[in-house]
């Protein structure tokens, strides 16, 4: 699933690309309102059959790989108030984090309900500490978090992140944390810590790939490191399904630009006939297709790589590699 915040007619655009690099389908939507400073937060969610992605301050549609569409609800943001949300796996219950910043330090208020509204539940409130959720896994929530010293403010350092914010807002992962937490759904404890050196790319089944070079798993623990470090430049990278490889940027060690490079659990190596960015990452569909995006249309065109043929396809439409449909970090 591929975010473009920067169309051209204003807002953002949503689309849904299938393996074959075809567009399955499209959806347009509003931008929170521009709080001056305020870091940005992910607008999309994934279950195991829909796309939700949040159209303003307030609602929350869905959109279907089939073209149908529709609106889920809404969440509690408001001009002052930016919120972020996860969709449960079977589209029945929603995680919601309100950033307030009409008050001194940012209020976080977590909260957790039905699907549509029923059985609200705040299940925790800080002024110093500010996370919010990005999906569900076992029943449990995964949270997106600045880090312990971390504060809701584009003007505040982003640790792994040297980029302009304005045009690369979310850092080396979809998420706009430092790292992700795995928390109880009803009581916020945490479980673990997923990625304690940083998130790059997105969140697989098998955990994630760390942004210096390397895996960690759901229980936090680091599992392999690469053998030569794209970690030397904090390039955005990104684990594959099952664990065994980890794609990044570049075949070049410690340029910004060049082929995408695959690093294998194994210490193999192979490079890929497709050019990206280090502040961007792929998506992979399965163990042997993948989905290069670009958070700025002048920086490239999306497309697929097959791994087996080494065939591309050049998709149209633009973004990042925002979520995986359908929704794959299930256990």
């Amino acid at each position: 699933m591929l975010v473009d915040l920067f169309p051209a007619a204003g807002g953002y655009d949503v689309a849904l690309v299938g393996y074959d690099g075809s567009v399955a389908a499209k959806a347009h939507a509003g931008l929170r309102t521009k709080i001056d400073d305020a870091a940005e937060l992910p607008y999309v969610s994934t279950s195991t059959s829909r796309l939700y992605f949040l159209d303003g301050d307030r609602t929350v549609r869905w959109l279907k790989p089939d073209g149908t569409s529709g609106v889920a609800g809404t969440v509690a943001g408001g001009p002052e108030v930016h919120a972020a949300f996860a969709v449960s796996p079977d589209d029945t219950r929603i995680a919601v984090a309100l950033l307030d910043y009409s008050v001194n330090p940012v209020a976080l208020t977590l909260y957790v309900e039905d699907l549509g509204g029923a059985n609200h539940t705040v299940i925790f409130t800080s002024t110093s500490r500010y996370f919010w959720p990005v999906a569900w896994r076992g029943g449990r929530l995964v949270v997106a978090y600045m880090g312990p010293s971390g504060a809701p403010f584009k003007s505040k350092e982003i640790v792994y992140s040297n980029r302009d914010l304005d045009h690369y807002p979310l850092g080396p992962n979809p998420y706009g944390g430092v790292n992700v937490h795995l928390i109880d759904a009803v009581t916020a404890q945490r479980v673990a810590i997923v990625g304690g050196g940083g998130n790059s790319g997105l969140l697989m089944p098998a955990g994630s790939a760390d942004v210096q070079g390397g895996m960690v798993d759901w229980s936090g623990n680091y599992v392999w490191t690469t053998t030569a470090a794209y970690g030397s430049i904090s390039a955005a990278a990104a684990l594959s399904p099952d664990g065994q490889a980890i794609e990044a940027c570049c075949s070049t060690l410690g340029s910004d630009t060049g082929s995408l490079m695959i690093w294998y659990r194994n210490g193999r190596t192979r490079q890929l006939p497709v050019s990206g960015d280090s502040g961007d990452w792929t998506g992979w569909f399965d163990n042997n297709h993948l989905i290069a995006g670009f958070y700025q249309a002048s920086d490239g065109s999306p497309t697929v790589v097959d791994l087996v043929t080494l065939a591309t396809h050049r998709v149209e439409a633009r973004g990042f590699v925002a979520a995986m449909l359908p929704d794959a970090l299930s256990a």
